[in-house]
């Protein structure tokens, strides 16, 4: 604080004016003439000072004049306080138009849209894809400028970590993506991209993949049918035939898991951007995923543990098919019980399920949910595991706004943990049921 500083040197000055007029008094012993000169002295010194600072409040653009005092903090303060407002109205206007026209000369489309949504700005990449006018659109809510549903909801929900696919013309095959940035204070700037050839061969490529499998489905049945048939003819005697014949079925049953997870990966993908938000009470769901989870497995103990009374918003069948193929894979690879656990944490509700089995090495974590990623290929032979279930539950993942940690050491087990964020967190409906104690499911 420059005051104390400002105040001691006005007291000194104050001082040496007093001690002038008494020198005078003593001298003259005359107290008016002693006053006077008081006043004299203290009226030149303060009106220097005033002259001074009057003389740069003509320039203010220059530096303060007052040296050596207290008033020099406060004038530097007012001054620096002074230059930051000027700053402050100039610069933001000067960047936001230097901006501006860089933005203007880039060949991406880009756009602005004020704090209410409303166009404000796009330059004419913009104007070509979304098919418009700048002059006549000026001012329009953005919503309905590019209409559609999913842009509505998109931007009344502030969610802009992913980008958004849209189709705003009456041609089916044109989709724009949108990807939303601060811009300014309260403005957003939107970024417009034509990835209507990667649309198609995202399509193209899901719709391939559930063909296939689809056209696959039928002779499978026929050869099971067969294989089922002979080993119902086969004579005891027929060792050979017998391993052959059941060699033959468990490959068939593992083409036709495989099948079925190709088709319902496939439909997840094709339902991914589609709002899921059917109030899914988890603890029944886990308590009869692991009712019937056990008769496959008797030999196993399945540990449910529920803390959270919380319901989710989501897809009931997505959801059961996620966490199904993470309690199977714990059982699948380790010996030990399994531990599955619904509870509260501080970002949302989380699923965990715990094994005690091999673990997976640090390397493997971050490839563990692409398809047909094996850590250890003759492991996932003898399990019959098809290399899909962790990519099925990724997807579901990210259909539900929710993310997949998974935390393995070797030797000491793996957790996965799906986490849900808190806007897909509600109180369940049924709010009077108690409070479920902890449960062990064998």
């Amino acid at each position: 604080m420059t005051t104390p500083g400002f105040l001691v040197l006005e007291s000194r000055r104050l001082l040496a004016a007093l001690f002038i007029a008494s020198a005078m008094w003593l001298v003259t012993q005359d107290w008016k003439l002693a006053l006077t000169t008081l006043a004299l002295v203290l009226a030149t010194i303060w009106g220097w000072q005033l002259a001074k600072i009057y003389r740069w409040f003509a320039d203010p653009e220059q530096l303060p004049p007052i040296s050596n005092s207290g008033l020099e903090g406060i004038l530097r303060d007012v001054y620096a306080l002074r230059s930051r407002d000027t700053l402050g109205a100039k610069t933001p206007a000067r960047s936001q138009s230097y901006l501006t026209d860089s933005i203007a000369s880039m060949r991406d489309a880009a756009l602005i849209i004020n704090s209410d949504g409303r166009l404000v700005w796009c330059n004419d990449a913009a104007e070509y894809l979304l098919g418009i006018s700048f002059e006549e659109e000026e001012g329009r809510p953005f919503s309905e400028v590019a209409p559609g549903k999913s842009l509505k909801r998109y931007m009344r929900e502030e969610n802009f970590q992913k980008p958004l696919r849209i189709k705003p013309g009456p041609d089916p095959e044109f989709c724009l993506q949108l990807e939303f940035s601060h811009f300014g204070v309260n403005d957003r700037l939107v970024f417009v991209k034509d990835v209507t050839e990667q649309d198609k061969l995202e399509r193209m490529r899901r719709d391939f993949v559930g063909n296939v499998s689809h056209e696959l489905r039928t002779p499978l049945t026929v050869i099971k049918g067969y294989i089922e048939t002979l080993q119902s003819l086969m004579s005891d005697s027929d060792a050979r035939l017998k391993k052959s014949l059941g060699s033959m079925d468990i490959q068939a049953a593992r083409m036709e898991n495989l099948i079925s997870d190709l088709l319902w990966l496939s439909r997840i993908e094709s339902v991914e951007g589609e709002r899921k938000d059917d109030q899914l009470d988890m603890v029944d769901l886990l308590t009869h995923l692991c009712d019937e989870l056990m008769p496959a497995w008797p030999d196993r103990k399945i540990e449910l543990v529920t803390t959270s009374e919380l319901c989710v918003l989501g897809s009931a069948a997505e959801l059961r098919s996620a966490i199904s193929n993470l309690i199977v894979n714990a059982l699948k690879y380790s010996e030990a019980p399994v531990k599955v656990t619904w509870a509260n944490t501080v970002v949302g509700p989380e699923l965990l399920v715990e094994d005690q089995g091999l673990g997976i090495d640090a390397k493997h974590i971050p490839r563990l949910t692409e398809r047909f990623y094996r850590v250890d290929k003759s492991r996932s032979q003898a399990t019959g595991g098809t290399g899909l279930g962790l990519a099925i539950v990724k997807h579901v993942a990210v259909s539900h706004d929710a993310k997949l940690f998974v935390d393995s050491e070797v030797g000491r087990g793996s957790t996965f943990r799906l986490v849900f964020p808190s806007e897909r967190a509600v109180a369940c409906a049924v709010c009077s049921r108690e409070s479920r104690p902890v449960e062990s499911r064998q």
